[in-house]
């Protein structure tokens, strides 16, 4: 059956996914493009068409292609849109997909899955318990998943938002480490393709994304590897200058009825008018409360409102309001929602994030969070004027599967049409006059806003511009984006690049912690136990500045114990005057994490629901915040916490607590000086025998029975010596720094120096060779793998792994701690910020064969470091070390400029981003290598 896979086999593959459904003719067609040429420029599908299914078609093109030997489609398909919510909603999708492969149970699954593991694996075999897709999610306010990087062979997705996913392309992802921004920049500029949603959202990012896939290749050497990336528009109301593209036409209506059904049963408008709107937000919400009721029944009716503010007063008067004698069951849904909050919601009212909804649910209010593709299905809508794209998204939502006979859509607006000083959320003046006249021209036809309708003359009016041009990178700033090692002198701006916005909101993540008194505990607290995904509130930095600002004003001694997180650097979050105020100095990507005590959140009174967010007016005290401990979450993740057991009350010895305590003392007197595998081997019992239903007590026992040296038991103590929080941490790998990934994996044996290059090179060619690259590429990567660690042959690098005379390591059997890491460093005598790689690319010079300046340069930048220069001088980085040639190639080298020269003559050979990608493949062989323990 694998080897006759081909588009015709959609319909099986679509239907074994979801049962009684066939894909539509627009989607057969796209795959047939993608499979055939390539992908277009434009997808046009009206709100409901079923656009999140290019998840599906991307895994199925690629099956397709390895089954007939065709050329591949890219591997990696970014989803891209501003709205956080439908980012994580397509995350879901993707997940969703991803484990229907690991353990596929119908014939054309496990075709695919056996197809796609032919592309992650080089021989082809599927790990047990694993997806040959690769997912992660990239957006602010959440740790961004970098196993993607590790895999650039393997099928992907990735969720991401405009911001998050163009910052890495540019060379400076967010919330990331600077160590990984070269990696992420060439596999998203390489063998991707980018689908950015609702493009008329993220125009700047559009026009960024298309120059990159242009200059990408653009180099001396011409680029036979695979293809620089695809951008894809998707847009419900195309254009005449769209691009080649593929789109729903009248004969995909004709042919199907379900399509025609979602798209053309009516949506009717009625306008309702509030004196003094927008200026009068009480009047305001309580005209919405009106309308809402007046429209319940048998389903959910949606309200969207276009602030957060509002939307808390909306949900809550609604809260208050009984229909038939009872409350109304109101949740409110908005980007500032916690991962954690929103598997309650799914768990306490079933279904509410599908098209059939949960029939206790009420009503939903919402921000712009679920105005766009977010797969909802209301009965009615209530809805604050916004511009007329954002109405008609909004719209979408409305009997979005057609099984009603229409949706009636209620329009909160102004008396009189707004003016130029009209302003209500992110919507202002002129763009709200031209949504309120093309409203109520629709409010006169029956078919009102039903997407179909939404075509040609009647489309509606793209909200204005808000930049004068778009601007276009050139090669000049992609070379500067690219010193990604280097410290400059000013942090370069990206919002000309990717921001609609000149004022962009860009987001950080808040989390809450009952954080020790002592500010030093706190820290060590925090390194141990970083944020997490789902406990974190992702909030738009304004909003952040603002609210933290107010706690500094207000509660001083709580914001000095407020921390800021930014990838593995943890420290007190810095105070800065400007204009009168103390604000909090963050920039986009970081997590803040505060106190139960800090007052910075709404109140969620005696109900859970609507849960709280954050606010930037007067808040409350996040007592009935749920802190969101680490056996919520169910997935077993390498290098992360995987059992806690703490004291979560202040103080620690209340008298509630005596039990409990009592219990803690005893673990940590059984961890207490036992670091070999006989100590963690009665750890393992204790947890065995007071499990207390946590469901990571019995797999935190099995790592410490299993890999005893890379599982670490930490115990926290407060400023009484009393034992508050004892830690078993994963420490097979560490996943998130770059420094300590490939050096300092802890490993259960030590690794020799010549085993671990030899490994690495065979990696990097059966990489290599599976990528497509050119013979002399592949070379080029043998030859650096071969060569990388050459320079952890100083002595003093020995002398840090705790090497023996005559056996070079290239990794350290120890526990590779970060405290441990340090002591080492200490001991070795090496300056401070030396780098082996430095050292290698001096050591292996003379040894390089034909392609010397790419080979060097991939030796040098093996772990981010060296992208245009190091820090030491020659003499610095041999010491006494060293003989005559030695130190002429390191003087040569970094001392005279050769180095730097070298950067540029490679990036002006083979491109920017090409020698991103190739540093990507090598680094990736050798992580992969690393995490194997070899």
């Amino acid at each position: 059956m694998t080897s006759a896979l081909s588009v015709d086999d959609f319909g099986a593959f679509f239907s074994e996914l979801y049962p009684d459904h066939t894909p539509f003719p627009w989607q057969s067609r796209l795959l047939a493009k993608v499979v055939d040429e390539d992908w277009p420029s434009t997808l046009a599908a009206p709100t409901g068409a079923g656009k999140t299914s290019v998840i599906d078609i991307h895994v199925f093109a690629l099956a397709v292609a390895v089954a007939q030997g065709k050329r591949l489609p890219p591997r990696r398909l970014s989803m891209i849109v501003d709205r956080r919510a439908l980012v994580d909603d397509q995350h879901a999708h993707a997940r969703a997909l991803a484990t229907r492969l690991i353990a596929p149970r119908t014939p054309m699954l496990s075709t695919v899955a056996e197809l796609l593991w032919r592309l992650r694996d080089r021989d082809g075999n599927a790990c047990a318990g694993e997806s040959p897709l690769l997912v992660a999610r990239i957006r602010g306010g959440l740790p961004s998943s970098q196993r993607w990087v590790d895999y650039p062979n393997a099928p992907a997705v990735l969720c991401a938002t405009p911001e998050m996913w163009g910052s890495r392309l540019l060379f400076r992802g967010y919330g990331s480490s600077p160590r990984s921004w070269a990696r992420a920049a060439g596999l998203l500029a390489i063998d991707s393709v980018a689908v950015i949603d609702e493009a008329h959202l993220s125009r700047q990012l559009l026009h960024t994304a298309r120059r990159v896939s242009e200059l990408a290749a653009v180099a001396e050497q011409t680029w036979e590897g695979p293809r620089p990336l695809r951008v894809v528009e998707t847009t419900a109301t195309p254009d005449s200058t769209s691009g080649h593209r593929v789109e729903v036409d009248k004969t995909d209506i004709e042919k199907s009825p379900v399509l025609k059904d979602k798209l053309t049963r009516p949506k009717p408008v009625q306008l309702v008018t509030v004196p003094g709107w927008p200026r009068k937000p009480a009047e305001t919400a309580t005209t919405i409360v009106n309308q809402t009721v007046g429209l319940l029944g048998d389903a959910t009716v949606g309200v969207f409102v276009n602030t957060v503010t509002m939307a808390v007063a909306v949900a809550e008067r609604l809260r208050k309001h009984k229909a038939d004698g009872r409350e109304l069951t109101v949740v409110l849904i908005c980007g500032q929602l916690r991962t954690i909050d929103l598997e309650r919601l799914e768990i306490d009212f079933p279904g509410i994030f599908s098209p059939d909804g949960c029939p206790d649910v009420d009503v939903i209010v919402s921000t712009q969070s679920l105005e766009v593709g977010a797969d909802l299905d209301f009965s009615a809508i209530v809805t604050e004027l916004a511009t007329g794209s954002a109405t008609a998204q909004r719209a979408g939502r409305v009997n979005r599967r057609g099984r009603r006979d229409s949706g009636p859509v209620m329009v909160i607006g102004p008396e009189t049409p707004p003016d130029a000083k009209t302003q209500s959320g992110p919507y202002a003046g002129e763009d709200l006059l031209n949504a309120w006249n093309w409203l109520t021209a629709r409010a006169l036809t029956t078919e009102g806003l039903a997407p179909w309708a939404l075509r040609e003359a009647n489309r509606p009016p793209a909200a204005a511009s808000r930049r004068i041009l778009l601007q276009r990178p050139e090669l000049g700033q992609a070379w500067h984006w690219a010193r990604s090692s280097d410290q400059l002198a000013t942090d370069p701006s990206l919002d000309l690049w990717l921001s609609d916005d000149l004022d962009p909101d860009f987001g950080v993540g808040i989390a809450v912690r009952a954080l020790p008194e002592d500010p030093a505990d706190a820290l060590d607290y925090l390194r141990a136990v970083g944020p997490r995904r789902h406990e974190t509130f992702p909030v738009p930095i304004k909003t952040a500045r603002t609210a933290l600002s107010r706690l500094h004003k207000t509660h001083p001694e709580i914001a000095q114990r407020t921390v800021r997180v930014r990838g593995k650097d943890v420290e007190p979050l810095e105070w800065r005057r400007e204009g009168g105020e103390t604000r909090p100095v963050v920039r986009p990507g970081d997590f803040i994490v505060v106190d139960t005590d800090a007052p910075l959140f709404t109140a969620s009174g005696n109900r859970k629901w609507p849960p709280v967010v954050t606010v930037d007016m007067e808040g409350h005290a996040a007592d009935d915040v749920l802190e969101a401990p680490a056996e919520l979450e169910r997935e077993l993740r390498a290098g992360e916490i995987v059992h806690r057991i703490e004291l979560t009350g202040s103080p620690a010895h209340r008298p509630e607590h005596a039990e409990l305590r009592d219990r803690l003392d005893a673990l940590a007197e059984l961890a207490r000086d036992k670091r070999d595998s006989a100590g963690k081997v009665l750890v393992a019992e204790w947890l065995e025998r007071n499990q207390d239903g946590s469901p990571m007590a019995l797999p935190a026992a099995k790592l410490l029975r299993d890999y005893p040296r890379m599982t670490d038991v930490i115990i926290q103590r407060d400023a009484n010596d009393v034992v508050i929080r004892v830690l078993v941490v994963d420490g097979r790998r560490a996943v998130d720094d770059e420094d300590m990934r490939q050096e300092w994996t802890a490993n259960p044996e030590p690794v020799t120096l010549g085993a671990h290059q030899q490994d690495v090179a065979r990696r990097a060619v059966a990489l290599a060779t599976a990528l497509g690259l050119p013979a002399v590429l592949v070379s080029a990567l043998r030859e650096a793998a071969l060569h990388h660690d050459d320079g952890k042959l100083d002595l003093r690098f020995q002398i840090r792994l705790g090497a023996k005379p005559g056996v070079p390591l290239a990794k350290s059997g120890a526990n590779s701690t970060p405290q441990g890491v340090r002591r080492a460093r200490d001991r070795s005598g090496l300056p401070p910020g030396w780098r082996h790689e430095q050292r290698s690319v001096v050591d292996a010079w003379d040894a390089i064969g034909s392609s010397r300046a790419l080979t060097a340069r991939l030796i040098g930048t093996t772990h981010g470091h060296g992208r245009m220069s190091f820090p030491h001088s020659a003499t610095e980085l041999v010491g006494g070390y060293a003989d005559e040639r030695t130190t002429e190639i390191a003087s040569m080298l970094f001392d005279e400029g050769g180095w730097d020269d070298l950067i540029e003559r490679t990036e002006r050979r083979y491109g920017v981003w090409v020698c991103a990608y190739l540093e990507a493949v090598l680094r990736a062989a050798d992580g992969c290598v690393s995490a194997e323990g070899h």
